[in-house]
């Protein structure tokens, strides 16, 4: 795959929760995430020729119906269209609050890991296995932990049993220590890589690597090509490029307060 595809393929998946209202209009799609997700409105697969005061006219509109006080702008880098976007974005108060270097690593030149023999990885399938996930996640990505739900967790066997995507817990010492999952996308060629984290206390224990070496393995099985992943860049870009992945870019998120209701005639501000 060549960089564009890459980078098309980032920006266009992302999770959709099975119980969260999603809006797909023109340009954009706009995901209600009503589970604690930190980023709790987000706006993916922004690409339009409409004028950018549009664009942020209409999220705002959506987001201010849901009762939101932000929305969360993904994907956005000097590529993005319309190109006057981030600036109607900044010029409203848009706060960049995380950046992500997109990689990629070709699963035929994937190499081990070195897993330390005391992490083990399981896959979870139940309730256990579900909330032990939820709680690293929390830890790792500094949010609230909420329950989970029924229709989280017959979502996450119905991914497993048709093939269309997989997650993995590991454990050091029995506590659960990372998590990650993984979503097969580009008719079967890639493996899309989302939610990798790990708890504070086991840092550096190798729980990360072995969440990463299972999806990698699983990707390869399956008879993936690639394995595609945004890493925040302060953080898991760094372990991800000592795995072999390649560096194809950088996108970015900024949140944008919604504010109170603007004046028809002040669309055009920004």
């Amino acid at each position: 795959m060549d960089a564009a595809e890459i980078m098309r393929i980032a920006a266009t998946s992302y999770w959709v929760p099975p119980d969260s209202e999603h809006v797909v209009r023109d340009g954009f799609t706009v995901v209600r995430y009503d589970n604690g997700f930190q980023y709790d409105t987000g706006v993916y697969e922004i690409d339009s020729a409409r004028p950018a005061a549009d664009l942020f006219a209409e999220v705002t509109s959506l987001a201010r119906s849901w009762g939101r006080p932000a929305t969360y702008w993904n994907g956005l880098n000097e590529h993005i269209r319309p190109a006057s976007l981030i600036d109607v974005l900044l010029a409203h108060g848009g706060e960049e609050v995380e950046r992500l270097a997109i990689l990629a690593l070709d699963l035929n030149d994937r190499t081990d890991l070195a897993v330390p023999a005391d992490v083990t990885v399981e896959v979870p399938l139940d309730r256990a296995g579900c909330e032990a996930s939820a709680r690293v996640a929390a830890e790792g990505f500094e949010r609230d932990v909420t329950p989970v739900t029924d229709a989280e967790i017959a979502a996450h066997r119905r991914t497993v049993e048709t093939g269309s995507g997989i997650s993995f817990v590991a454990h050091v010492d029995g506590r659960p220590a990372a998590t990650g999952g993984t979503t097969y996308v580009a008719d079967g060629r890639a493996a899309k890589l989302w939610g990798g984290a790990s708890t504070i206390r086991d840092r550096g224990r190798g729980a990360y690597r072995a969440v990463l070496e299972a999806r990698l393995r699983a990707a390869q099985e399956r008879g993936c090509e690639v394995a595609i992943v945004g890493g925040r860049v302060g953080t898991s870009a760094p372990i991800l490029r000592r795995a072999g992945f390649r560096s194809y870019g950088e996108e970015f998120m900024l949140r944008v307060p919604v504010g109170p209701a603007y004046p028809a005639d002040d669309r055009h501000l920004g």
